[in-house]
């Protein structure tokens, strides 16, 4: 722990990662009010199965890009652009892609190998490595010579890259290009020299003449006649008696006993672990390691639209005094994922910041502003989105409440705790915010309840927020009608079936007794099973 203390930031999380102490799931420890999303809203948008269809990675630091990225950044409209271009210069260019495909295929390879080395505890030939607390048997000879092929064969692969148009890739290539001349870049290409505790090049030869050579094998020539000498004396000086041994009998000791922990623990001390401490510590290794991560999410978004079912664009970011949403045909990107059949659904609050959804349970009304949610945090990092046509501005913060009936707190009740929770999210929200709320004042009487959610979204409505409310109350919706202060759309119906359709509109049915038929408890289920209760109580 003390060596990975003294590590960069980025090769700690990465370690904390492999050893299963971090994790890709969650909002990887953001504090409420800082990136773009909070905790409870991530849980609810359902952003850990919005990555399970998004993330195409194939490197680990390919990964944690793509992760952060969903929650602990916002990028400016300039940066998404500069993204989305990339990504057409990747779609339409074949060559590039499948070139930028190998890059990958070479980091994925040897990527893991290369962490290994600047985390493991190399333990000798004699003791069994723990693979829980990253040991390694042997003393690093092979994970070394695997390792120092990660950055040197990407860098290899860029050199020979089709030169991209587009800025985004561009610059991410001319990076890894750059790195070739850093001083850490040439001690892991080789040779290396080491001269009481410094190491040079080849090219240094004024230096390296009078240098040790790093040699990733016990065998070492030099070392040959000290061997046999040894080999000879031994006998002699153990044991006078052990003269009657042949000499060559006692190689498989001296070799074991001797000769491979010296020579492997003085590589080890004096070439791998401070060669990797330099590769831990250097500014350049961590850049071009994440720099890697951002060519790797960059493809994992074109592998996400390659494979949806649906249509898929880049939707146009565009600048605004307020947050707004236009979405035509919008499906969930991940129940839509695999579905060719997912109801498409249209949204347009470019003219209004607050909006209601109204309609039965089980209409689609939460799905589909779960939909919106997730299509404005694709929208956010620059990936595409499925949908015919989309345009919307970038929230600098997105929020989703929704009653939270396993973390009530005893002293308010159920209705001081979503007040709580809303009075949080409108004390961080903004005119640029992105606010959906699943009910309002839950847990009062229906006077307060519409009273307290009048006053709510009055506030967030004089806020600019864009503010978008699921509920089954048509007079808290209705209050919004006549002045056309807010969208209003509702849940189609097709005779008694809900088409997961949304219609212009206020629904003042709440289709109660379908859903309660649908779960098999309407009234006539209820008299049913009543009358079976009592037919069994008499009989028995």
């Amino acid at each position: 722990m003390k060596r990975a203390s003294k590590m960069r930031g980025l090769f700690r999380h990465i370690r904390d990662l492999m050893l299963e102490e971090k994790s890709l799931r969650g909002n990887s420890g953001v504090p409420d009010g800082e990136g773009l999303i909070d905790q409870n809203s991530y849980d609810v948008i359902e952003v850990d199965n919005l990555l399970d269809v998004v993330d195409h990675t194939q490197t680990i630091i390919g990964k944690d890009t793509i992760h952060k990225a969903f929650s602990q950044q916002v990028l400016t409209p300039e940066q998404i652009d500069s993204k989305q271009r990339a990504l057409q210069e990747l779609t339409t260019d074949s060559q590039l892609r499948e070139e930028v495909e190998d890059l990958l295929n070479t980091a994925a390879e040897y990527e893991e190998s290369f962490y290994r080395l600047l985390f493991s505890d190399f333990v000798g030939f004699i003791f069994s490595p723990d693979p829980n607390r990253l040991e390694e048997a042997g003393y690093g000879y092979g994970l070394y010579a695997k390792a120092v092929k990660f950055l040197p064969g990407v860098v290899d692969k860029a050199e020979k890259l089709t030169e991209p148009k587009s800025d985004y890739l561009k610059d991410l290539i001319e990076q890894i290009k750059v790195f070739s001349s850093t001083r850490p870049a040439q001690l892991m290409k080789g040779p290396v020299y080491m001269l009481l505790g410094k190491f040079f090049l080849q090219h240094e030869s004024s230096r390296s003449k009078f240098s040790m050579k790093m040699r990733l094998t016990l065998f070492k020539p030099a070392l040959v006649p000290i061997l046999f000498l040894a080999t000879i004396l031994m006998p002699y000086i153990l044991n006078i008696s052990m003269a009657q041994f042949t000499v060559f009998a006692l190689i498989p000791f001296i070799l074991l006993v001797f000769y491979v922990p010296m020579v492997g623990d003085f590589d080890k001390d004096a070439f791998i672990v401070p060669l990797r401490r330099i590769y831990a510590r250097s500014e350049e290794v961590e850049n071009v390691v994440h720099v890697i991560g951002q060519l790797d999410e960059l493809m994992s978004y074109h592998r996400y639209a390659e494979n949806c079912e649906h249509t898929t664009i880049l939707p146009t970011m565009t600048v605004s005094e307020r947050q707004f949403i236009h979405v035509k045909s919008a499906v969930n990107p991940v129940l839509g994922f695999n579905d060719e059949n997912y109801v498409p659904n249209d949204f347009d609050t470019s003219q209004h910041n607050l909006a209601f959804f109204t309609g039965p349970n089980s209409g689609g009304k939460t799905a589909f502003c779960k939909t919106l949610a997730q299509i404005q945090l694709l929208s956010q990092v620059g990936c595409y989105v499925p949908a015919e046509e989309a345009t919307m501005t970038v929230a600098d913060r997105v929020y989703y409440q929704t009653p939270e009936v396993n973390s009530l707190d005893h002293d308010v009740g159920r209705f001081g705790t979503e007040l709580k929770r809303t009075r949080d999210i409108f004390e961080l929200a903004t005119p640029k915010s992105l606010v959906i709320l699943d009910e309002l004042a839950e847990g009062t009487t229906h006077k307060e309840k519409l009273e307290t959610s009048l006053m709510i979204l009055d506030a967030f409505q004089r806020l600019g927020s864009l503010t978008i409310l699921v509920t089954h109350n048509h007079e808290l919706a209705e209050h919004y009608l006549d002045d056309d202060l807010a969208v209003f759309r509702q849940v189609e119906f097709d005779g008694q079936r809900a088409t997961h359709r949304f219609v212009n509109g206020i629904s003042v049915i709440s289709h109660a007794d379908l859903v309660a038929r649908s779960v098999g408890f309407s009234k006539d289920d209820i008299e049913r099973m009543l009358k079976e209760k009592l037919v069994g109580a008499m009989a028995g």
